[in-house]
């Protein structure tokens, strides 16, 4: 007993000790973070946003909140006395000024320093106007928010970042056109890919729009606001 003992731990002190090589699904955690790096960036840069829009909710004033309703959500009660095709409407410009945005930068050589202000932009968005509501509507709010606005906007969201990934690898692009003179052409910058990946994102606001408008006329009469 002894004898076995003793060639068990032999064993192991002479073999090496592998660890467990991390993976997610069938990718190792390397190649998951260089495919997905970009889109974490601009999720990091999102949450960062929501928190900076949730801490200034307190010092808002209704001058700045009545001039940036047409971004989000900000005035229920204007948009409860709407008709469906109206809230629709509203949904949809609101989503759909940012990714015309995403698509504007991301044609431009300047567009990788002005696509992560964007994100940072609708984060703040999206905290202040969360916050303002939880503010207003107290446990009211929060349930509205999170049974009729929430989903959308996650929906929204999914698309929005996974589109400034191409957005972004096309501004620097250009960007690399610009500081050379012949070299890559205008032709090999893969527009086609960028349009189709344009279109893309455009389903995903058409879609948050329309998850945004059922739950609104589902849900919005059971909440008193």
């Amino acid at each position: 007993m002894r004898g076995i003992v003793f060639k068990f731990s032999r064993s192991i002190r002479h073999r090496p000790l592998r660890l467990p090589r991390l993976s997610i699904g069938s990718q190792s955690f390397r190649e998951f973070l260089s495919r997905y790096a970009l889109q974490i960036l601009f999720l990091m840069l999102f949450v960062t946003g929501l928190t900076l829009g949730a801490a200034y909710s307190g010092s808002a004033d209704d001058t700045l909140i009545d001039r940036l309703d047409l971004l989000f959500t900000t005035n229920l009660e204007s948009r409860s006395s709407m008709s469906g095709v109206g809230i629709y409407l509203s949904c949809f410009s609101a989503d759909f000024l940012f990714v015309l945005a995403a698509f504007l930068l991301g044609m431009s050589a300047w567009g990788s320093i002005a696509l992560p202000m964007l994100v940072l932009f609708k984060g703040f968005s999206v905290g202040l106007s969360s916050a303002m509501m939880f503010m207003l509507y107290r446990g009211v709010g929060i349930g509205f928010y999170l049974l009729v606005i929430l989903p959308g906007t996650t929906l929204f969201l999914i698309g929005f970042i996974r589109y400034l990934r191409y957005a972004f690898a096309l501004s620097i692009r250009y960007g690399r056109l610009t500081l050379k003179d012949g070299g890559e052409s205008v032709r090999s910058l893969s527009l086609k890919s960028y349009l189709l990946h344009s279109l893309t994102a455009l389903l995903f606001v058409l879609g948050a729009a329309l998850m945004d408008t059922v739950l609104w006329l589902l849900f919005a009469q059971l909440f008193d606001i």
